[in-house]
């Protein structure tokens, strides 16, 4: 399989990377304020860490800045945004298997998708996607951009993500009996007189 910037030049590693990084931030966000005693569900986390991050996604497109390359194709329903005009969406799931009415583009993304430079070729038609798989905890484990081309996956690349610091958790397993060690010895240096001449 080919990388995605292989296929579309627009596609490029860093934007990719910073898009997944600004995923898997949020999602990760709205795991730590998962409330159980509020009455927070799986399903009620998931859907805010969705909406959560198309919000986040909206707002830096919107954003003057660093990201004029961030667009919104369609900014509800089937949301849609777009890295230097090419349409992609995200999901939770596995990048090799999205629902089949995933592989469906709104007709907003068609329209874009038409509107590629033709130096693209067929990579133009290509239904690109983030797929967010997370632990048993729900936080994000791995993100990875996909592309599929008449319901056939033809790119697929598990994104490199900084290493973020684990989050504070329930200890699972008894902590070691503590160490007695030594009191160190301390003193004060006494100076020598010099004599005097």
């Amino acid at each position: 399989m080919k990388q995605p910037w292989e296929l579309n030049p627009a596609l490029s590693s860093e934007k990719i990377k910073w898009l997944a990084s600004l995923i898997r931030d949020i999602r990760d966000d709205v795991i730590d304020r998962h409330d159980d005693e509020l009455g927070d569900s799986a399903r009620s986390t998931g859907l805010r860490a969705y909406e959560c991050c198309r919000t986040r996604i909206i707002r830096a497109a919107a954003a003057d800045g660093d990201c004029d390359w961030l667009g919104i194709v369609k900014d509800d329903g089937k949301f849609t945004f777009s890295i230097d005009s090419v349409p992609v969406r995200f999901f939770r799931g596995k990048p090799s298997n999205p629902e089949e009415r995933r592989l469906i583009p709104c007709v907003e993304a068609l329209s874009q998708m038409s509107l590629l430079p033709v130096e693209v070729g067929d990579a133009a038609a290509i239904v690109w996607f983030f797929a967010v798989e997370v632990d048993e905890f729900r936080y994000v484990e791995r993100v990875t951009f996909t592309g599929f081309l008449d319901s056939v996956q033809v790119s697929c690349w598990d994104i490199p993500l900084d290493v973020k610091v684990a989050s504070i958790g329930l200890v699972s397993s008894e902590l070691p009996e503590p160490v007695i060690t030594q009191k160190a010895s301390v003193s004060i240096k006494v100076k020598e007189k010099q004599e005097a001449k």
